[in-house]
């Protein structure tokens, strides 16, 4: 396939946005060229949280969102507001966000108040945010020697730092533990600790997508990160911490906390494709069987899983379905 990857470039700030003063701590900027009318937004939602979009009327947010959006409560937060014509500054707290837009796309800097060393993130330069076919791509540069976890279940190691991996989620069952992509559970959550504090970017969306995570390179920008998602456009979450620690707590606040495991969880779970795949007796009469068995011995059981091999397709060939 033809590669159709465009960066929107020519941004200016979008005075028709409500509460887009030069002391707010939220930017919108729209795209001067006809061709690609892109809009950009950047905005503190809490004490440290950002939060991205990227979009077009080609390109609108996907509908179902993960999380609901976050509203802003900046409460107590200590804020403080740089604006010129091509660039904004937020210091939030101990946290400084710059965006800088001169003759370019969008450039995000993420960094620790009185930290001397690299910014914990900063967009690729040029190339930050591109239209990708019917989804999007953000492009950042790629910190070497630090950890990269989230993803949700991806393969061992836990390091994911210079793989690439598929956001899908898929019954994998058989898969090698060390190499397979895509497995069960998918989070577009990446987190990257460095020993001057970590940053987390959570993407809402339930596209298919792709995380290059400095496998790739480029003579002219070097190792980067991308993020590459399949269909619309992006809106994703920034959070900032010292600590991993900080991190996995704000996007529990976030995304929302377990429920309480039910009582009936601590008790004895059965499964197994022992049964459930059974042809000769059928499946059903096997189950009632061992129901009537445990009944029997006095074993309590309180719960069956099925398996993802319990349906056979009605017609030839029988193929065993994971679920119907």
């Amino acid at each position: 396939m033809p590669q159709s990857e465009r960066v929107p470039l020519n941004w200016v700030i979008d005075s028709s946005q409500d509460g887009d003063s030069s002391d707010s701590p939220e930017l919108h900027l729209k795209c001067k060229d006809p061709h690609l009318p892109f809009d950009f937004s950047f905005e503190a939602v809490r004490h440290n949280v950002f939060r991205t979009t990227f979009t077009s009327k080609t390109h609108p947010l996907p509908p179902h969102p993960s999380v609901p959006r976050l509203k802003r409560d900046l409460t107590d937060a200590k804020i403080a507001v740089r604006t010129d014509d091509t660039s904004k500054e937020v210091l939030l707290g101990d946290i400084t966000a710059k965006v800088n837009w001169n003759g370019t796309s969008p450039v995000v800097y993420i960094s620790l108040v009185g930290s001397k060393l690299e910014p914990l993130h900063q967009d690729v330069p040029h190339r930050s945010y591109a239209v990708d076919g019917l989804g999007v791509a953000r492009y950042s540069k790629y910190n070497r020697d630090t950890l990269h976890v989230g993803l949700g279940e991806k393969a061992a190691p836990m390091d994911l730092s210079g793989r690439r991996f598929r956001l899908s989620a898929t019954d994998s069952f058989g898969y090698d533990v060390h190499r397979t992509d895509p497995l069960y559970k998918n989070i577009p959550l990446l987190i990257n600790a460095t020993p001057h504090g970590c940053v987390a970017f959570f993407s809402t969306s339930h596209s298919r997508g792709e995380y290059s995570i400095g496998s790739e390179m480029d003579g002219m920008w070097g190792y980067y990160k991308v993020y590459r998602q399949d269909y619309g456009g992006l809106e994703e979450y920034v959070i900032v911490g010292k600590t991993v620690k900080d991190i996995v707590t704000t996007y529990a606040q976030l995304a929302g906390h377990p429920l309480l495991v039910p009582r009936w969880a601590f008790g004895y779970l059965s499964g197994g494709m022992k049964y459930s795949m059974l042809d000769d007796p059928p499946a059903s009469e096997a189950l009632l069987e061992l129901a009537r068995k445990m009944k029997e011995n006095d074993i309590p059981c309180s719960a069956y899983q099925m398996s993802s091999g319990y349906t056979v397709a009605e017609t030839p060939p029988k193929t065993r379905n994971v679920f119907t």
